[in-house]
């Protein structure tokens, strides 16, 4: 018998005990290396013909770029000299109404036009290269549509992207503008146009929003 089991041990291709405790020592000093991750590139993905790319839907962006009608009475009522100019549109989203974060952020690509600030004001946030990192802004005025009037601070907010080291610039309203979205009702995706005007020397701000122009005095 014993004889039987030496044969079975050592014939070609069998694994002997010693083979074997080897075997499991190898696996478990395998087990300690990394195991290294799959190419993409390499392996690409193969997209079934039945699956058809989905495309992203884009939140419209919906905002008239004429005064509407409670910005012409606003300029009635509060004997403002020149038209007030539209500066930016977008829709809001979950930062913009987050009230930990209290700001509205204005990137500078959603900019209709950059020139409602005096050189004193651009001085003061930076605009000449300097990042302040936001930390330094314009006090101003922002009015809504039932006109009530709340107190912000501009200021500009410069940070680049690690991945493709592209600078990306925005304004930042914050001061009571959490209190502009409790006040109105503010939502994300809500539509919303910023416009700006002078008033004895101080930076104000018309916030029309809804996308329609609602006048909330007709």
């Amino acid at each position: 018998m014993s004889l039987y089991k030496d044969l079975l041990w050592n014939r070609p291709g069998s694994k002997t005990a010693k083979d074997k405790k080897k075997e499991e020592r190898m696996k478990r000093i395998f087990h300690l290396f990394p195991k290294r991750k799959r190419s993409l590139r390499s392996h690409p993905k193969k997209h079934s013909p039945h699956l058809s790319k989905i495309p992203i839907k884009k939140r419209p962006v919906l905002y008239t770029t004429t005064p509407p009608k409670w910005i012409h009475r606003l300029k009635k009522d509060m004997n403002i000299a020149n038209d007030p100019i539209l500066i930016a549109g977008k829709p809001l989203d979950l930062n913009d109404v987050d009230p930990d974060q209290n700001r509205l952020s204005i990137p500078f690509q959603t900019l209709q036009r950059n020139d409602f600030l005096t050189s004193d004001e651009l001085k003061i946030l930076g605009d000449q290269g300097v990042n302040n990192g936001g930390r330094i802004g314009v006090a101003a005025f922002l009015v809504d549509q039932r006109t009530k009037q709340w107190k912000v601070v501009l200021k500009k907010w410069v940070r680049m992207c690690d991945d493709s080291g592209k600078v990306l610039s925005n304004y930042l309203l914050s001061g009571e503008w959490s209190d502009v979205v409790e006040a109105n009702g503010l939502r994300d995706e809500d539509n919303i146009s910023l416009w700006s005007f002078r008033l004895n020397g101080f930076l104000f701000f018309a916030l029309d929003f809804a996308g329609d122009s609602i006048d909330f005095l007709e």
